[in-house]
């Protein structure tokens, strides 16, 4: 193995692979806490934002579209931009950058 398949966590690149091949899980308090950012009633944001698949009613999935991750957007750089960033889910802010990641070693190709 090389040097920089050991290589720990590095910082975002913002290539959006993860939001692409990703969907957070969201347990319901916080998704309410996301739909009051959003000034949405939680049936709303559940109606709008949740992937129907999923058959859970304590906890629930953001859906995809064609782009991914409902929330991914672009900025002027044409990089990824999280479209709700400053709340968005836990499992996201946990989610580390590293080359263990495929998908971050195939951001890094672009």
């Amino acid at each position: 193995m090389n040097d920089i398949a050991n290589t720990d966590v590095f910082e975002c690149r913002r290539c959006g692979n993860c939001c692409l091949h990703f969907q957070p899980h969201l347990e319901m308090d916080e998704a309410q806490s996301i739909a009051k950012h959003l000034s949405l009633s939680l049936e709303d944001f559940k109606e709008i934002y949740a992937d129907k698949r999923w058959p859970g009613h304590r906890t629930m999935l953001i859906r995809h579209n064609e782009n991914g991750c409902i929330f991914l957007g672009r900025g002027v750089d044409n990089l990824s931009l999280c479209t709700i960033h400053d709340f968005k889910p836990q499992a996201c802010r946990d989610y580390q950058p590293s080359f263990k990641h495929r998908e971050c070693r195939e951001g890094l190709m672009f």
